[in-house]
């Protein structure tokens, strides 16, 4: 297929591409995930970037979005995840080391392989470490105003 006809429009937000995706059709937003650990939101129909940020410390491995699309989990190769609100990417819940590896070739493929999150607000992952693992997370209302109760106290 021609490369005019196989693009339908290239979207420049990883220096090292673009390692994983979902969208949110409700939003019409495009949730990517680099390499080097940043994250954009890309509004499809203005087919601008909305948001870009440093999600992680490390390279973002996998992305999950909630079946009501308020918020969206990311898993990185240093084992960590994060949950982050889909109008305004703030952190609203961080688990960290959720799935590290130790020992000597703790550099080696590493950290979080795979998310999902059902309609019951429960987390499934996966890791390279062997497990899987099951968490309930925050209900919605608590989880979204965690982080409006948090930034008006610190104002």
């Amino acid at each position: 297929m021609p490369h005019n006809k196989a693009l339908v429009h290239p979207f420049v937000c990883h220096d090292q591409g673009a390692s994983c995706l979902v969208f949110a059709p409700q939003h019409q937003v495009l949730i990517s995930a680099g390499k080097k650990g940043d994250a954009c939101l890309i509004d499809v129909r203005s087919k601008l970037i909305r948001h870009k940020f440093n999600a992680h410390e490390s390279a973002v491995k996998c992305i999950a979005i909630d079946p009501h699309e308020d918020y969206f989990a990311t898993g990185s190769a240093d084992g960590d995840i994060k949950i982050w609100g889909v109008t305004v990417p703030n952190v609203l819940l961080t688990l960290q080391t959720e799935h590290a590896r130790g020992g000597f070739f703790k550099n080696i493929g590493q950290g979080v392989t795979q998310l999902q999150i059902d309609s019951h607000g429960r987390l499934f992952s996966c890791g390279v470490d062997g497990s899987m693992k099951v968490r309930q997370l925050p209900d919605r209302e608590t989880l979204l105003n965690h982080h409006k109760k948090h930034t008006t106290e610190t104002a």
